[in-house]
């Protein structure tokens, strides 16, 4: 099994909020973190299906995604899971993509 992590922002018009992400990334991958991925809601690129999609294409099979944000509210709670393809109120769940089976955990 080879997994990964997707940090997932909401996604702004303003740079700095990419730079923030790029900022975590680094943090995780100097604390020995390997597959570090970046996802965002909405309005900054890439987004998070799109991620998830690059993620099946590197051999990723288990799904680490990290929302980072400041509040939990809807889109942590209804639109991310929706956009990683798991059910409603699921914080685990094993996904279909691209014809494989991905394992997604939400924390």
């Amino acid at each position: 099994m080879k997994k990964g992590i997707m940090i997932i922002g909401h996604g702004s018009r303003y740079n700095y909020n990419k730079w923030v992400m790029e900022e975590q990334k680094k943090r995780l991958e100097g604390k020995g973190f390997r597959n570090v991925y970046i996802g965002f809601n909405e309005t900054t690129y890439p987004l998070v299906e799109d991620v998830l999609e690059d993620m099946v294409k590197d051999g990723i099979d288990h799904v680490v995604a990290i929302p980072f944000f400041i509040a939990c509210g809807l889109h942590i709670m209804r639109d991310i899971p929706e956009k990683l393809g798991m059910p409603h109120g699921a914080n685990k769940a094993s996904v279909k993509k691209k014809g494989k089976n991905i394992f997604i955990e939400l924390w």
